[in-house]
């Protein structure tokens, strides 16, 4: 070997330290400006946002139409936790069975969505338009995070293995407890009417038990022990009665606020119906089993939800 091939190679090794030495130098400036963006926002959380919080839990508790809404919101997200503690009796996930809850809960979903939020905010004098343009707003930014947070909502199988199992399960735990939120926001969002909030809750509640099954089912393919995967199912439901206050605070802070936010939450949750549940219900069970098991439950839910008067 020539002595400029030498320094050519000696050259190079001391161009790859520098490399590694910015790189790592770059990571920790980053941790440590991460770390500062952290605290400023935990500093902002406690000085502004915990009085303003607790501002609006009094506000909320003041009126028993929206506190009953809110614990309404608190049931119907509880049911997650029912599905993750199906988890601990069963030896053996059927999928076919699964599916076909899933669309039955999303038949019901459909009919509360219509029913008892879509048809009373159209019904509002003047909310036409902000109907219109609310619904396909709710639906349009549950379209813009299924974008940019992309996810699946398979039962994890023993097919998939490291990595890709973690990340599933992850990505599925994630995005169940976002699209929690505007299924609070609904049940807050029908305040004013209590009908339409309990049947709001009643099926949104049956769509979270085979939703808090997938969660903990994920989970537990992973190696997280059956009853800590149960208790993350629970949590992924608890953020409902913060969606729900949300909506009720929407709903009495602008004029149209009550139409507006209904519409908003009956777009969303038509998202979830479309893209999500039929969607896996179909791929579980099969395109005419679901189409039939969701339109019946679809049709009796209406009825329902017709005499209760949502």
């Amino acid at each position: 070997m020539s002595f400029h091939q030498m320094t050519k190679i000696v050259g190079l090794n001391i161009a790859d330290h520098a490399g590694l030495d910015a790189v790592r130098a770059f990571r920790a400036a980053r941790g440590v400006v991460g770390i500062l963006i952290v605290a400023l926002g935990l500093y902002l959380i406690v000085t502004q946002g915990a009085p303003a919080v607790w501002a609006a839990v009094q506000y909320i508790a003041a009126s028993p139409s929206k506190l009953q809404a809110v614990e309404f919101s608190a049931i119907a997200g509880a049911a997650t936790g029912l599905g993750g503690m199906a988890l601990l009796v069963m030896k053996k996930i059927d999928d076919k069975g699964l599916g076909l809850f899933i669309a039955i809960a999303g038949g019901m979903m459909a009919a509360a969505a219509v029913m008892s939020l879509f048809i009373p905010a159209i019904q509002t004098e003047g909310a036409l338009m902000v109907v219109l343009v609310a619904t396909a707003a709710g639906y349009g930014v549950m379209t813009v995070l299924d974008q940019t947070l992309p996810h699946e909502h398979p039962v994890a199988g023993p097919e998939m293995a490291g990595n890709q199992r973690l990340r599933m399960a992850l990505l599925m735990t994630i995005a169940i407890a976002l699209h929690n939120v505007p299924e609070g926001f609904a049940v807050g969002a029908s305040a004013g009417n209590l009908n339409g909030a309990s049947g709001t809750a009643f099926s949104i509640g049956l769509q979270n038990i085979p939703e808090g099954l997938i969660v903990a089912t994920a989970l537990w393919s992973i190696g997280v022990h059956k009853a800590l995967a149960a208790l993350a199912a629970l949590a992924t439901g608890l953020v409902e009665p913060l969606g729900a206050g949300l909506g009720v605070i929407t709903a009495d802070s602008w004029a149209m606020g009550t139409p507006a936010s209904m519409a908003f939450a009956a777009g969303a949750m038509a998202f979830v119906v479309c893209n999500e549940m039929i969607p896996e219900s179909i791929k579980m069970t099969g395109k005419l089993k679901t189409i039939y098991t969701a339109g019946v439950s679809t049709v009796l839910t209406a009825i329902a939800l017709g005499w209760m008067g949502a």
